[in-house]
This record gives structure tokens, C-alpha cells and sequence, in this order.
């Protein structure tokens, strides 16, 4: 059964601050050293400080980007900067976005808190791989702060919308939203907090007899699992209803005409002795090879045109803006090639790049692709036309999305995928609100 509960938020102060945008910022795995700094230079009060601190070339064992981490939280508190709401509340989100092709799209959920689950239980239900290197981070800043920064966003099967109409009359009843703001990907981002006891009763309920599927956040959904082992460990007559048993998770429905997913583009680098030409000679043994114009971006627009009818990727060079697809041959047998494989991840787009052209073309075995040694991971045709031109990689692959669909089956095969095998956009900000675990 899954536990699904409002929590006394922490947030920032509106007394003190009429915006909030500046204050906000991405999830920590998506900001890289450079957006780091600016992120740093927007505001004396970025949540970035907290979440995802500078690294000093003096840190020590007492003084680290951790340990201040836990500093900053308590002064703020202290100073008001941050306060606890009153009542134990769920807070309701609507996100204003341009999706896939300049499609606007508006995205419905909300935050709670959610009891954590062993993957035994069946309550939750993980697509992909996690490393060992971003849950040990995100467990010492777990241990620091006593506090869930960023939510797990999470995905629920509720195809009649019964709780996002039930969070719809509630917004409606409550008037203005609690915190708007404007993401730096360009999201217009409305919350409401709800604390409606009938509400809370009905959500409870009705989320209950389901599973969720984590959409993105895998690395802290199993810290939180970390962690409350360890405080139970620390706890030997714990009750269960200890903070430290949930998790702030934002859960959207799976069925939402809201819910984007985007591709993920991967670059091949170091390779030593790549050839296109011979790669492209034995790609042709299992895909119909076909020269498009356009660059990237004409190769994602003819991809699109196959989606459901073909397994297709784009293929590009360094020092190229030539792209070409290729289109996966009606005579290859999927079951055959993919047969260690469950029946759901066999007629995956990230299974057939993985396995037959990285892995069985390129030679890069499924452990070096886990460690990352030779793929770097690119979000838009412009970066990844960018990185080629520059000769940052020998060759790169771009990808359609998974659909929504696969990636339920795929999690209730109980297999992982590759890591980034989705891209669910946007990304919710960190920053709206803190779950407290203490």
C-alpha cells in the first residue's frame, strides 16, 4: 500500500522576499560548474547553496560543502529566511512549459509525502540504473541537513483524473497560488498549498492501492531508502511514523496530456581508431541507412515521421553537420538478439542503441557504458551539433523519446534501463518547498 501524506513544508519566507525565482534552481545533477557560479552570483539566499554547494579546494572532514550545507539551513531557519508551515499541508503545482517542437503544454501535480518502500514491496517501481557516487552525495547531504531539498518526481496510474480534478476544485476554492515562479529553463511555475482535510482523506485513499513509477530521481529515492535504514539502525524502537520513514516525492499522472518526455542524445568519444565508414558498413547489416538534410535538427524531424512504425536514430561525425538514420530492418529479430532480455525491454529504442550498436558495433561493453568512459549525454540538437563540430566526439546518436507507456512496462518487468533513458521535462525547480525530517 502506498502512504501518501501532506507534511509541514518548509519555505521561503514571502515576507522577505516578493520573487522567489532567483532564489530557485535546477536539480543538482543538471547543473554543471559554470551555472554553479551564477547560480552562486544570483542571490546571497539560492537554494543552490544548501543543495548543491561549491566545492573549496581547502574543505576538510569539518568543513566541506556538506557541513556548511547544514549551517546555512539552520541559519536560515534561524533568520527566518525559511519557515515551517503551520499544518501539515499538500501543495499543488501547475507548470506552464514549451514541450517537444514548440507544443505548449501545461503539467498537473503535486507534492507530498511518501512513506519509503523496499523495492521488494512492489510500492514503487524504478526504470533505471543508479551509481554509487551520486547517492553517497546525496546521503551526506541528507545527514547534514535532515531535510529532502529536491523531490523524487514520481508517476501514478490514474487514468480517469480523479485526483488532479479533486486538486482542481481545491485550487480553484483557494483563490491565488502560494509561490509563482519562473524556472530557468523558461517554466511558469504556479503552486497552491492545500490543507483540506477531506482532501488529504481522499488522496490517501485513492493513491493507496498503487504504485508509483519514479520518473526521474532514482539516486534519491534509494538515499532515502539509506537513509531511513541507517536511522532505524540509530532507532531501535522506531514506530514507523518517524519523518525520516517518507520521502518528498512530486507525483504526476502518468495519463496527463501534460506529461512530456524528451530524448536524451548520446555522444561516443575516445574510440582511438573510429571509422565512420566501417561503422556505418556493419550498422548496415541490421539498419536501412538514409542521408537526410537539415542537420540534427532534420534528422529529429524525419525520426519523428517514423515514431511507432520504426526503431530509427541519427547519426552524425565529428567535424560534420551531415546527418544520416537509420532505420532499424524488418528483418531483424528483436527476441533473438535481445533474448536475455524481458520481452518489454526488447523493443526499446535505448535497448537496440545500447546493445546492438554501442555494445555489438562500437565494442563499448555494458560496464564501461554504466561507467560513462566513452558516452557523454546531450539534451538538445544544437549542443549536440555544437559538441560534434568541435570535435568533443568521434561520433554521436540522436534518439526520439521513450514513450510514457514503455517505460510503465519496462518498470513493471522490474528491469533498469540505461541511464538516461528518459527525460521527462520540465524539471521541477528545487526550492518550492523542503521536507523536514526531523
Amino acid at each position: 500500500m502506498a502512504d501518501v501524506r501532506p507534511f509541514k513544508g518548509i519555505r521561503y519566507n514571502s515576507e522577505k522576499f516578493k520573487d522567489i525565482s532567483s532564489l530557485m534552481s535546477p536539480p543538482y545533477d543538471v547543473i554543471d560548474e559554470a551555472f554553479q557560479r551564477r547560480l552562486y552570483d544570483r542571490s546571497p539566499f539560492g537554494i543552490v547553496r544548501i543543495d548543491f554547494g561549491i566545492v573549496n579546494p581547502c574543505d576538510s572532514e569539518t568543513d566541506n560543502r556538506y557541513t556548511r550545507a547544514g549551517k546555512i539551513f539552520a541559519e536560515w531557519q534561524a533568520e527566518k529566511v525559511l519557515l515551517a508551515d503551520r499544518n501539515p499541508s499538500l501543495y499543488y503545482v501547475e507548470e506552464d512549459y514549451e514541450g517537444e517542437f514548440g507544443k505548449r503544454c501545461t503539467r498537473k501535480g503535486f507534492l507530498a509525502a511518501v512513506r519509503v518502500e523496499d523495492a521488494e514491496s512492489g510500492v514503487y517501481r524504478p526504470h533505471e540504473k543508479t551509481l554509487a557516487g551520486p547517492k553517497a552525495d546525496r546521503l551526506n547531504l541528507t545527514l547534514a541537513t535532515r531535510a529532502n531539498l529536491s523531490p523524487v518526481f514520481s508517476l501514478y496510474d490514474d487514468p480517469a483524473g480523479e485526483i488532479d480534478k479533486a486538486f482542481g476544485a481545491c485550487k480553484g476554492a483557494a483563490g491565488a497560488p502560494t509561490s509563482e515562479v519562473l524556472s530557468d529553463e523558461g517554466t511558469t511555475i504556479r503552486m497552491w498549498t492545500v490543507d483540506d482535510p477531506d482532501l488529504e482523506a481522499f488522496v490517501k485513499k485513492t493513491m493507496g492501492p498503487k504504485s508509483f513509477f519514479i520518473a526521474d530521481g532514482h539516486h534519491r529515492y534509494e538515499t532515502a531508502l539509506n537513509y531511513r535504514n541507517m536511522m532505524r539502525s540509530q532507532n531501535p524502537g522506531y514506530t514507523g511514523e518517524e519523518p525520516w520513514n517518507f520521502v518528498l516525492m512530486y507525483l504526476v499522472n502518468l495519463w496527463s496530456e501534460g506529461l512530456s518526455v524528451l530524448p536524451t542524445h548520446r555522444l561516443v568519444h575516445s574510440l582511438g581508431n573510429f571509422s565512420a565508414e566501417k561503422f556505418l558498413a556493419d550498422a548496415s547489416a541490421f539498419f536501412d541507412v538514409e542521408k537526410v538534410s537539415g542537420g540534427a535538427d532534420g534528422a529529429l524531424a524525419h525520426m519523428k515521421t517514423l515514431r511507432g512504425a520504426k526503431h530509427a536514430f541519427g547519426f552524425s561525425v565529428s567535424g560534420s553537420d551531415d546527418c544520416r538514420v537509420l532505420s532499424l530492418k524488418d528483418s531483424v529479430d528483436l527476441d533473438a538478439v535481445f533474448a536475455h532480455r524481458a520481452p518489454a525491454m526488447r523493443k526499446l529504442d535505448v535497448t537496440i542503441l545500447h546493445g546492438l550498436i554501442i555494445e555489438k558495433i562500437l565494442g563499448i561493453d555494458e560496464k564501461a557504458q554504466e561507467e560513462q568512459r566513452n558516452l557523454k549525454y546531450v539534451k538538445t540538437a544544437a549542443d549536440f551539433a555544437r559538441q560534434l563540430a568541435g570535435g568533443e566526439a568521434d561520433c554521436g546518436f540522436l534518439m526520439n523519446p521513450t514513450p510514457v507507456g514503455q517505460v510503465k512496462e519496462a518498470a513493471e518487468a522490474g528491469e533498469r534501463m540505461p541511464q538516461k533513458s528518459t527525460y521527462f521535462f520540465p524539471k521541477l525547480v528545487t526550492g518550492l518547498v523542503i521536507n523536514p525530517l526531523f
